[in-house]
């Protein structure tokens, strides 16, 4: 049981905070890094002024451009309120599974 926690939580670091994304597949690593270089500088986010929403939308525009199925479209909208920049947020709060839609 500890042993599949640990795993859960490592693959949750290895994952930008902000857009979901597996932190292996960022063109320009940083050490200890938690934010993709799409997303962040370094210093600050590069879409200061983005919502969950806006990430939501463009995350899964992505996902779209790369025929990812409906299920996996859907997951990662609920996901990106789980990820530490998002976490707490109005919509995340305001919002349960039920109301976050993957769109055809």
């Amino acid at each position: 049981m500890f042993k599949g926690l640990a795993i859960a939580y490592r693959n949750e670091l290895s994952r930008c905070q902000s857009c979901g994304m597996p932190l292996a597949y960022d063109r320009h690593p940083r050490p200890g890094q938690i934010y993709c270089s799409y997303c962040h500088d370094g210093a600050s986010f590069l879409n200061e002024g983005t919502t969950l929403r806006a990430m939501q939308d463009k995350v899964d525009a992505l996902l779209v451009a790369r025929r990812a199925p409906p299920l996996l479209r859907l997951y990662m909208r609920l996901r990106l309120m789980t990820l530490q920049r998002w976490r707490g947020s109005a919509l995340s709060r305001s919002q349960g599974a039920g109301a976050v839609k993957a769109r055809e």
